[in-house]
């Protein structure tokens, strides 16, 4: 279940001995101007990610977790800093380059779920497989597969106003995985769920790590997901203050 396109190829505290970090992190610094007062979001942040784990990235809300998820996907520019994923230079991409590196590469879920209402789950899915090429029987095939392996299948014929919040996230992972993209970002992914949706998603998030040997880099300030991640990055006030592994076991189904 592969969207074969071109590839690329990709230690700080944390890492296990020998392996190759998928996401490098130097230096980077980030700042918005509110009025007339320029706030420092990010304060020469390093850091570097490992394919196969889920990492968490764990925080109070203001504290630059998510400034940082959006910069480590491409979807920001730092303002001072380097950011390489699965080995190459992100602030040397053009913009065009970049856009194309995001959709073969990267798939991304948020705290919104993002469903188009019209579209039922398997067409949710089969949506971005046809952006990247794939004719519709082999992007219908792959959707399917997908949805099987969120636990969505039974479901692939529902439009989002028939699912629950849980199913919709699940829907959205699914569109998110069909493409096996290499680096999957999460940006509060169990923010609008209940306690038990919530475990459900993350523990789904935690599988696809393992069988695809994705890097998975989410974002939450949930501290019940703390256990559920391989590695948990505690950041405050734009600074990573605590970077530990926790041994989380993957939950099957």
């Amino acid at each position: 279940m592969r969207a074969t396109e071109p590839q690329a190829t990709g230690r700080t505290s944390g890492n296990p001995p020998g392996s190759t970090p998928s996401l490098v992190a130097e230096s980077l610094s980030k700042s918005f101007l509110s009025g007339n007062v320029r706030e420092r979001i990010l304060r020469d942040l390093s850091v570097s990610i490992m394919p196969g784990e889920l990492t968490l990235i764990s925080g109070p809300s203001g504290c630059g977790k998510s400034t940082l998820l959006a910069i480590l996907s491409g979807m920001l520019r730092p303002d001072a800093g380097m950011v390489r994923a699965l080995g190459q230079d992100l602030g040397l991409l053009q913009l065009q380059e970049l856009e194309r590196f995001r959709l073969m590469h990267t798939g991304f879920v948020f705290q919104g779920f993002n469903l188009f209402p019209a579209l039922t789950a398997v067409e949710q899915v089969v949506l971005p497989l046809r952006y990247v090429g794939l004719s519709k029987p082999r992007a219908e095939e792959q959707a399917w597969a997908a949805l099987e392996e969120v636990g969505m299948s039974g479901r692939a014929r529902q439009r989002p106003s028939g699912l629950s919040g849980g199913e919709q996230q699940r829907v959205a992972i699914a569109r998110a995985l069909a493409k096996e993209p290499e680096l999957l970002f999460a940006d509060e992914p169990t923010s609008a769920l209940d306690a038990g949706n919530g475990m459900k998603v993350i523990d789904i998030l935690h599988r696809i790590a393992k069988r695809h040997g994705a890097t998975v880099l989410c974002v939450s300030h949930d501290p019940r997901l703390i256990s559920h991640a391989d590695r948990v990055l505690t950041m405050e006030d734009g600074r990573i203050l605590d970077d530990r592994r926790t041994g989380a076991l993957v939950a099957e189904t």
